[in-house]
């Protein structure tokens, strides 16, 4: 997703015609909580996405020691060390990102690379047009809906 994400957020949320919403996969036990965690506390500073990026550009370190790792990013990345070592110490996000994972999970998503676009869904890394033909047509069916005439009752 590295590849197409950065042209989905620069082309539409940038925009405000998108939103995303995030759905951690915990598939790693321990190892993916504290990353998700991790992410959670990086958001709390609004650098969620940065950080996720980091997480995901140093996955293997998380695999040796998943919050030296974590707290090492997070001060790399000039995030506040005091507020986010904290966080992470006290799992602070730790029922919100089993709530995030219920939700993917309710909507029948196992696996990753997944994404969802109102309903049409995404298996595995797809190229940046391919995803844009969705998001444009569903962009244009909104903007239909938004411009019809409302039914009068008489």
């Amino acid at each position: 997703m590295l590849g197409t994400e950065p042209q989905i957020f620069e082309t539409y949320v940038k925009t405000g015609q998108v939103v995303v919403i995030f759905a951690p996969v915990l598939n790693h036990g321990w190892y993916s909580e504290q990353a998700h965690q991790a992410a959670e506390c990086a958001a709390d500073q609004n650098y969620f996405w940065p950080y996720h990026h980091l997480l995901f550009e140093n996955q293997d370190a998380l695999w040796g020691d998943a919050v030296g790792t974590a707290k090492r990013l997070a001060l790399e990345a000039g995030l506040d060390a005091e507020s986010f070592n904290a966080c992470v110490d006290n799992q602070t996000h730790y029922n919100l990102i089993y709530e995030q994972d219920r939700f993917r999970q309710d909507r029948g998503i196992r696996g990753q690379p997944v994404l969802d676009i109102n309903g049409d869904i995404f298996y595995g890394a797809q190229p940046f047009e391919v995803l844009q033909k969705t998001i444009e047509a569903k962009l244009a069916e909104a903007a239909s809906e938004a411009t019809a005439e409302p039914a009068v009752n008489e």
